[in-house]
């Protein structure tokens, strides 16, 4: 089952969710489980899609699903669906979305991205 440190990150994730129009990661998140490749490979890619939307986001000054520190929550919900995958033998397609991103987000550079939103 993937664990969230706050519980709110799973409403937050279905939010992109519907937003970004993908049903099988709406799937993943109610029913708590990867179940192929396939599904890990969705996930990671939605992950870093959610991402660009997170920034866009931040530019208009928008609260997503109550929370209005939408880094924060980037980050939340970043070490919940990452920690899943790994821990569930999906770092094969972890790493095939993740590249440089993930080399970013690890030396700190990660808000980097997400606060290009305030310039």
């Amino acid at each position: 089952m993937i664990e969230y440190k706050y519980q709110q990150e799973k409403d937050f994730i279905i939010h992109y969710a519907i937003k970004l129009e993908r049903p099988v990661v709406e799937g993943i998140i109610n029913t708590g489980e990867v179940h192929s490749s396939r599904q890990a490979s969705a996930l990671a890619r939605f992950f870093w899609d959610m991402t660009d939307e997170i920034v866009k986001d931040r530019q208009h000054a928008r609260v997503v699903v109550g929370q209005s520190d939408l880094a924060a929550w980037n980050e939340y919900t970043f070490e919940s669906i990452r920690a899943y995958l790994l821990s569930s033998g999906y770092q094969r397609e972890w790493d095939e979305f993740a590249g440089s991103f993930e080399k970013s987000w690890r030396d700190g550079n990660h808000l980097q991205r997400v606060a290009q939103c305030k310039h």
